[in-house]
């Protein structure tokens, strides 16, 4: 079988009868719900294996792209979705959230257009996989890196490098040992610096 057609009006419907109860969820809690209730062909996943892990997780975010086009034609909801954050909004409310929100809400997805090729759940190979859920991982653990990087700095989460630059010399030079300052709050300042240099 080279089609996932089978699986999407059941997974459509079972995702979107889930956001129904719970519009703000993730994905770990969507596959788990759809574990659980045995839906085809997640009941035969064992998420141990990276190749199962990766066709759940290809699976979910397949049908989850599809149901953000179908309520966007419907003009329902606005599904937006997130690394660590999936969250249905009713498209009236929509309309009342910040602009930064909405900015990322109306932004084209560049993830839309793989997850809505089948083909990716077919070809991709294992050494792929593993390949891609390293380079995740490495992505998820340094956005929590930035987070905390920046909270030491107390710099908000749109700092841009100028910001950082300016609020790391406030901070160094307050904090500096030579000038009174708490040597474990400077190293601390330091290490948050360097984090965000590697991200930026």
């Amino acid at each position: 079988m080279n089609s996932l057609n089978p699986y999407l009006a059941p997974l459509l419907d079972a995702i979107d009868r889930f956001l129904n109860d719970f519009p703000q969820t993730n994905e770990h809690q969507l596959i788990k719900h759809l574990q659980d209730n045995k839906i085809t062909p997640f009941a035969d996943f064992s998420l141990a294996e990276s190749k199962d892990l990766f066709s759940a997780h290809f699976l979910c975010m397949h049908v989850l792209y599809h149901l953000r086009r179908e309520y966007r034609d419907k003009q329902t909801f606005v599904l937006d979705i997130q690394l660590v954050r999936i969250q249905r909004l009713p498209l009236v409310a929509s309309k009342s959230i910040n602009n930064e929100e909405k900015l990322a809400l109306e932004t084209i997805d560049p993830l839309e257009s793989y997850y809505l090729n089948s083909k990716h759940y077919f070809e991709t190979q294992e050494d792929e996989i593993n390949d891609l859920l390293k380079s995740f991982w490495q992505k998820y653990l340094a956005q929590d890196n930035k987070k905390e990087a920046l909270a030491v700095l107390d710099l908000p989460t749109d700092a841009d490098a100028k910001m950082i630059k300016a609020q790391y010399k406030h901070l160094a030079q307050k904090h500096h040992p030579d000038k009174g300052g708490c040597a474990e709050m400077f190293t601390k300042i330091r290490q948050a610096k360097t984090v965000l240099d590697q991200l930026l």
